[in-house]
């Protein structure tokens, strides 16, 4: 038994669905706007109510972004299934993806922004424990892991004082928001990595199947063919069996009146003897 082929979504459908994706990347666009906003008052005055805020607007684009890329690979397959010839829908899923992937790019190119501002007020911070410190040492702190607590006690033993233990934890609070940017950043080129494969992973499943449709077509006319030669080939079986009963019946008829001839005159001759 063959199975069933996959159902599609009607043009109509399709489009409701399409709509609700553009709504979620608006919101996105909103989410971005606030990821920067949140940054920023994050860089100028840190805190844990800041640090919190921000944290939470970026788990919730995190989410946004996934539900849009699964949306967008839904209706990517469903338009692979719906054929070549329906320009409707794979203009539509176009025209989604190179929207999303814009505010992807846009929220990158924020991310990577704020992450050289938070490296540049490290270095700031690390001059201030640090006054003489040169450029070269003032950048390594700025890429220093200040999560390691030998890193920022080596730090600190160079400044004790009051003022040196709070600016250094000021340096490695923003140490961490570099490394959840970090991970942003990573969550994004995967992002852009599983959008690039949705048409790669589609192509050969669309051409199997056309494949497969173009054996089935072949199969059909041929097995057309074969049955028409079979009728032929009965029809005229069927006149050869006709003719061959003619042809005895003929031949019974020829035999049956020679007989009946022969018969006939061997009568006479007696009867006139």
């Amino acid at each position: 038994m063959q199975q069933a082929a996959p159902t599609v979504l009607s043009n109509q459908d399709f489009l409701a669905r399409v709509e609700a994706a553009k709504a979620d990347i608006r919101q996105l666009t909103q989410y971005i706007s606030e990821i920067a906003s949140a940054h920023q008052r994050t860089l100028n005055s840190p805190d844990a109510s800041t640090n919190q805020a921000l944290e939470s607007i970026v788990t919730q684009t995190q989410v946004l972004n996934t539900s849009i890329k699964d949306q967008i690979k839904f209706l990517e397959t469903d338009a692979a299934r719906s054929g070549r010839n329906n320009n409707i829908k794979n203009s539509q899923v176009g025209q989604l993806k190179t929207s999303f992937k814009k505010q992807l790019e846009e929220y990158r190119n924020e991310e990577a922004s704020y992450e050289r501002r938070y490296r540049e007020q490290i270095a700031r911070q690390y001059r201030i424990v640090n006054p003489e410190a040169t450029d070269a040492e003032v950048q390594e702190a700025s890429n220093a892991d200040w999560g390691n607590e030998g890193v920022f006690q080596t730090a600190l033993k160079t400044n004790r004082s009051a003022t040196a233990s709070t600016v250094l934890g000021a340096v490695r609070a923003r140490h961490n928001d570099i490394q959840q940017i970090e991970r942003t950043l990573i969550e994004l080129n995967k992002l852009f990595e599983d959008l690039a494969e949705a048409v790669v992973i589609q192509e050969p499943m669309i051409q199997q199947a056309e494949q497969h449709t173009e054996n089935v077509k072949k199969d059909t006319e041929a097995g057309n063919v074969q049955l028409d030669k079979g009728i032929t080939h009965a029809r005229r079986a069927r006149r050869l069996k006709w003719w061959c009963l003619l042809i005895v019946l003929i031949i019974i008829i020829i035999v049956g009146l020679a007989v009946g001839l022969t018969i006939g005159l061997r009568n006479k001759n007696n009867n006139g003897a």
